[in-house]
């Protein structure tokens, strides 16, 4: 398969520098000091999508490596369909010690697969239980025995679970004492 396309940039290493992300006009989370992408790992400017660590600092090459399949899935779509027109972004608020989730957002509309929700955590914590809301219902909750800012943690986000949920309008993430 071939596609035509204009630029295929890579950037290498732990902590790239954003220089042309800021440069291209495209928003950068204060948090992650990378851009802020969409569920398909899209960024604010259309067309341009991203993964690894030019997003966030992963711990583990797997992490970076699904996340390339995942931005390289949904750029093969924007270059079949084109842009889907206007999104209906849900931000992905989180409380209890969590310091920032990739994605930010969700337009569940367009989420063609299953999503991995990845987040870090500002400080250690034991004995602690983390819980996904879709609105007022948590369809996830998970025991966590430590957690600490050095390992990303991850939740599960299904397409039946957003498809049980129509007209959602709050994505929500807990730490909660266990």
């Amino acid at each position: 398969m071939h596609f035509d396309c204009d630029t295929v940039l890579f950037s290498v290493g732990l902590i790239p520098e954003n220089e042309l992300t800021r440069a291209a006009g495209i928003a950068i989370d204060p948090r992650t000091n990378g851009p802020v992408v969409f569920e398909n790992m899209e960024t604010s400017m259309p067309g341009v999508f991203a993964c690894g660590n030019v997003v966030h600092v992963h711990d583990l090459v797997d992490y970076v490596s699904e996340e390339a399949a995942a931005a390289g899935r949904a750029a093969v779509r924007y270059l079949a369909q084109g842009e889907t027109g206007e999104r209906h972004e849900i931000p992905i608020t989180f409380e209890g010690g969590i310091r920032y989730t990739v994605p930010a957002s969700i337009d569940p509309k367009l989420v063609q697969d299953d999503l991995v929700l990845r987040f870090r955590v500002g400080g250690v914590m034991k004995k602690r239980v983390v819980k996904l809301y879709l609105g007022d219902e948590a369809v996830v909750s998970r025991k966590r025995p430590v957690m600490a800012p050095g390992e990303m943690e991850e939740l599960k986000l299904t397409k039946d679970m957003l498809a049980a949920h129509p007209g959602l309008s709050r994505i929500h993430i807990t730490v909660e004492e266990a």
